[in-house]
């Protein structure tokens, strides 16, 4: 997807999605900015196959300019408050039209995964591995004594 208007406006769905599910917070988790959503977001949908990549994609750029059908407002999604961007995202999802919860589903397993894949959210959840494996990209701890705590035996 070259820079012009549909990349803008995908680039400010995955924004505006983003930034209502994982705001700044006193918790001391990882925002969407930390966590790095909006590009992490692009970088998984280019490494799905193209078709399924364009349709990931598709999904913001559909939240982002039909916001005006889906959200009772003449503006785009990035354009709401954060509140009501968080109500709408809840409100799809609870919908009991089948199509409107898709939608919301969809958004919510995209982000999330994309979102719990960072480095700075692993280590704010205490993930770790019970195993070293070198040839593993993702930089989380190792705790090799986490099977023995937990009396697992196998």
């Amino acid at each position: 997807m070259k820079d012009g208007f549909w990349r803008r406006r995908t680039l400010d769905g995955v924004a505006a999605v983003a930034e209502a599910m994982f705001p700044p917070n006193d918790l001391g988790a990882p925002d969407w900015k930390a966590a790095e959503v909006v590009p992490r977001t692009l970088l998984y949908a280019e490494a799905l196959p193209p078709q399924q990549g364009r349709l990931v994609l598709a999904l913001f750029l559909l939240v982002e300019l039909a916001a005006p059908l889906l959200v009772p407002d003449l503006r785009r999604f990035s354009r709401l408050s954060r509140e009501r961007r968080t109500a709408a995202l809840r409100r799809w999802r609870s919908s009991r039209w089948a199509p409107l919860r898709l939608v919301g589903d969809a958004l919510k397993a995209a982000l999330s995964m994309v979102y719990l894949s960072h480095p700075l959210v692993s280590a704010f959840l205490g993930e770790y591995k019970t195993c070293a494996r070198p040839a593993d990209g993702a930089a989380m701890r190792h705790d090799a004594q986490a099977l023995v705590r937990l009396r697992v035996t196998g």
